[in-house]
């Protein structure tokens, strides 16, 4: 019997010297090695739908050093386009200038809230949809 409880206290002490000693990890930081490197970048995006009517783009770019300069534009529901331009840096923030192109289509011609607005009710009469 002592030697099981001898031969039990040896393996239970030798599996807590592996766990007593955790291997060493050199610490990372990925903050220190790129050190706020500055990232430029570029991209824009453009969508033309005739089903849904879904027509817009939009373009932006960055110097990387906080200079940002866009647009982007969207077809509204009464037939006008939104235009946005916008640039945002450090010393004056985000600043946006909104126009509106066209003028709204109310004579009954067809716009892109007729999309919505023109198909037949799906459901029984009587029956509520929430």
């Amino acid at each position: 019997m002592t030697m099981k409880l001898i031969a039990f206290a040896a393996l239970v002490a030798g599996h807590m010297m592996v766990f007593a000693y955790p291997p060493e990890y050199s610490s990372y930081n990925a903050h220190d090695q790129y050190a706020h490197a500055p990232a430029p970048y570029s991209f824009e995006y453009g969508v033309h739908d005739p089903h849904t009517h879904d027509v817009k783009s939009q373009h932006e770019s960055s110097d990387g050093h906080g200079n940002v300069k866009g647009s982007y534009s969207l077809l509204e529901a009464d037939g006008s386009t939104r235009v946005v331009e916008y640039t945002a840096d450090d010393v004056h923030g985000f600043n946006a200038v909104v126009k509106k192109v066209g003028s709204p289509n109310y004579h009954g011609q067809p716009s892109s809230a007729d999309y919505y607005h023109g198909h037949q009710n799906v459901y029984p009469s009587g029956y509520h949809h929430y």
